[in-house]
Parts: C-alpha cells; sequence; structure tokens
C-alpha cells in the first residue's frame, strides 16, 4: 500500500453531490411523467440511441482507450468528436479523467487509487466523486502529453459549456426535429446522461469485485462478462489491468466488445491507425501463470504433494512455453519469407509452422489436463500417489 504518512483528509464536493443525486431523481420523474402523458414515441427511442452510442464509445473508444492509453491512434476529426461527445457524457474534462485513470491503474488498489475498491463498493461506483480530491494538482504530472496538446486544453476549459449545448442542448433540438423537443431532452439528454454515468462507473465497482481472474491475481480488477454488453466491452476489465495498452478488452472474437469492433470499422474507414495488441504468446504465458499459481494454492496444504507436483506441472509448463516460442518464431519467420525468401524456403517455414501448430495444441491439451486433475484433487491418504503418477503421465506421454 502507498499510503503517505501526511494522509490527506477529503473534502465533501457538493456540486458533484448534487448532480449525481439530483439527476437520477429528475431522470426518473421525467421520463415517467411523459410516458404517462405522452406514450413512448419512437423518435424517444432514436435520440437517446443515437446520443447513447456517441456519448459512451467518446468514453470507451476516446477518453478511456485513446487518450488515456494511447492504444492506437487517430486523426482530428476522431479526436473532435471523442472531445465534444465526451462532454456531452458528463463525466469531467477528458484531461482529469485520464489523469485519474492513469493513475487508478499506477495505484491500483492503494491510497492514491482514486476510484479504489478497497474503500467500498459504493466509494468505488461513484462515492469518490462526491470529494475533492487532495492528490488533483499531483496527478497532472502523469499527462504531460495531454498538456501539450491544443484540442485537450481546448475541451477543459469550454467543458461545462459543452455539457449544455451538447448534452441537453443537441438532443432536444434532434427532438424538435422530430416532434418531440421534451422527449428529446428528457429521453436523449437526461436519462441517456444517468445511464453512461453508471455504465462507466460499473467498472470501477463491479468490475473490481465480480468475476474471474485469468490473466493477473496481483490486483483486484475482473473479467466480467455480463458487464460487457452493459459496458460497451469494458467489462474484460482483468485483461486490461494485464495489458492496458491493447487496444482490445475482449480478445476473443465471441467476447462482446463494441468499442473493439468500432476501432476495427473505424480503422477500416481510415479513421485510426495502429492499433496496438499484445502479442499471442504472452497473453497465453499469463493465463499460464495464473493457472500455476492456482494449482499452486489448491496444493499448498501439503509440502510433499506440493514439491513432487511442481516438478511436474514445471515440466508442463516449459514445454508449453518451448512449444509457444517455436511456433511464434516460425510465424515470424514466415512473414519475413513472403518478401526475401524463396519459395522453396517459404514451402519449408509452412511445414514447421504445421509441426510446432500440432505440438503448441497438444501441449496446451496436457496443461489443460493437469489443470482438471489439480482442480479436481483432495488430499486422501492413497490417492495422492495416484494423483502424483497420473499428473506425471500427462506431460510424459507427450
Amino acid at each position: 500500500m502507498d499510503i503517505p504518512a501526511d494522509k490527506p483528509k477529503r473534502k465533501i464536493n457538493y456540486l458533484n453531490l448534487f448532480w449525481l443525486t439530483s439527476t437520477p431523481i429528475a431522470a426518473a420523474i421525467g421520463v415517467t411523467w411523459y410516458w404517462v402523458h405522452n406514450g413512448f414515441p419512437w423518435a424517444n427511442l432514436l435520440v437517446f440511441t443515437l446520443m447513447y452510442l456517441a456519448t459512451g464509445l467518446s468514453i470507451t473508444a476516446g477518453y478511456h482507450r485513446y487518450y488515456s492509453h494511447r492504444s492506437y491512434e487517430c486523426g482530428k476529426v476522431l479526436q473532435l468528436f471523442y472531445l465534444i461527445f465526451g462532454a456531452a457524457a458528463a463525466q469531467n474534462s477528458v484531461l482529469n479523467w485520464a489523469c485519474d485513470h492513469r493513475d487508478h491503474h499506477r495505484y491500483v488498489d492503494g491510497e492514491k487509487d482514486p476510484y479504489n475498491i478497497g474503500k467500498g463498493f459504493f466509494y468505488a461506483h461513484m462515492g469518490w466523486i462526491l470529494y475533492s480530491d487532495p492528490y488533483a494538482n499531483e496527478r497532472k504530472k502523469n499527462a504531460p502529453d495531454l498538456l501539450k496538446d491544443p484540442f485537450v486544453l481546448w475541451q477543459d476549459r469550454w467543458y461545462p459549456f459543452l455539457v449544455v449545448a451538447v448534452s441537453f442542448g443537441l438532443p432536444t433540438f434532434l427532438g424538435l426535429l422530430l416532434g418531440h423537443p421534451l422527449g428529446g431532452f428528457l429521453w436523449g439528454g437526461l436519462f441517456r446522461m444517468v445511464v453512461v454515468h453508471h455504465m462507466t462507473f460499473l467498472i470501477n465497482s463491479a468490475a473490481h469485485v465480480w468475476g474471474g481472474k485469468p490473466y493477473s491475481m496481483n490486483n483486484s480488477a475482473r473479467d466480467n462478462w455480463i458487464l460487457a454488453p452493459l459496458t460497451f466491452g469494458e467489462g474484460y476489465h482483468n485483461f486490461h489491468h494485464k495489458f492496458p495498452a491493447d487496444w482490445r478488452n475482449g480478445i476473443r472474437w465471441h467476447q462482446f466488445d463494441l468499442t473493439k469492433w468500432w476501432l476495427w470499422i473505424t480503422q477500416a474507414l481510415g479513421l485510426t491507425s495502429k492499433l496496438k495488441s499484445v502479442p499471442e504468446p504472452l497473453i497465453l504465458k499469463a493465463r499460464l501463470d495464473v493457472e500455476m499459481e492456482k494449482a499452486k494454492q489448491k496444493l499448498a496444504s501439503n509440502s510433499t504433494i506440493r514439491e513432487k507436483a511442481q516438478e511436474a506441472l514445471d515440466r508442463g509448463r516449459q514445454r508449453f512455453l518451448s512449444a509457444m516460442e517455436r511456433y511464434q518464431k516460425a510465424k515470424t519467420d514466415y512473414s519475413r519469407a513472403k518478401r526475401y525468401w524463396s519459395a522453396a524456403m517459404r514451402r519449408e517455414i509452412r511445414n514447421d509452422i504445421r509441426q510446432y501448430s500440432k505440438e503448441l495444441a497438444a501441449a496446451r491439451q496436457a496443461w489443460g489436463q493437469a489443470m482438471r486433475l489439480v482442480n479436481g484433487f483432495s488430499y486422501s491418504g492413497a490417492k495422492n500417489m495416484v494423483f502424483l503418477t497420473a499428473l506425471a503421465d500427462i506431460f510424459r506421454s507427450r
């Protein structure tokens, strides 16, 4: 823990307290009253959806993955889109938002973590916003790139105006064009803002409490597939804390990550470029390390069993990593061969890739069997030797 000796006291921020308590109440009363008296015209859903997507993606793709982590590059048009509609999400200027988030990663679960889950679910969800931040000026030191960006400084200066004009004025205007100005204000402005608020807040709270830790056990961040569709893909939070510079959070094709798909589309349109991704071997190694650590914990209560099982698991882990290294090197060599080497050399490397791919698949299968065996293990005297023999046989047979 990084608790300073002169831990500063926090003062209540009454403006934020009023804003975060009054807007949900006003939204609930407003949309209910409107629904009772006017029904629910399709125009309200349209305005809500447009504003929800624009502001939500401006937070996840813009504030978060672009400005906080620089996981890709984009031009000025997309930057202005993120800054204008990010302000409309009413979650502070990108300068302050990104500084807070960078410190969240730097000090995760520590005193200087702005939304430290160790202080409770409510504090991490929104309680931290109700207090003035004693580290506000210090946090700016981790954003020299943002302090040099004229667009970021422009948004920071005009942030209150943008909130009023874009968060409330624009949906009201869109509603007016469709014949429902008040509906546009209530659904596309007020209610949408509250929904996007808590969509973001859930990552700071729920994604540090519920879910799995497949990539790192060093902090409280968790992968939660239920949160993913609610948060535009940000629910895969354990992966994100392990690899924060990756442009994806849901790395598998079946994992819901709307922000990832948005960035893929904008790249195809030439609006984004240089999307950063973690090499697959590093991701596999992270999973392997976590599974090894969990196996150690499972076997920790019996030193004899733990040591002998550890030897077998170490052999399996090394075989897995070696196969993965050979496979990755062959793929890298083939990429180079396509440009500079002969057709015969390319065929030879392709054969190597097929062979190493089979070795890697066998190593992964063996490791999976070992983990299932470990997870099902319970200390029972005579069965301990049966367990160790079975574990050794898994890796000896490959």
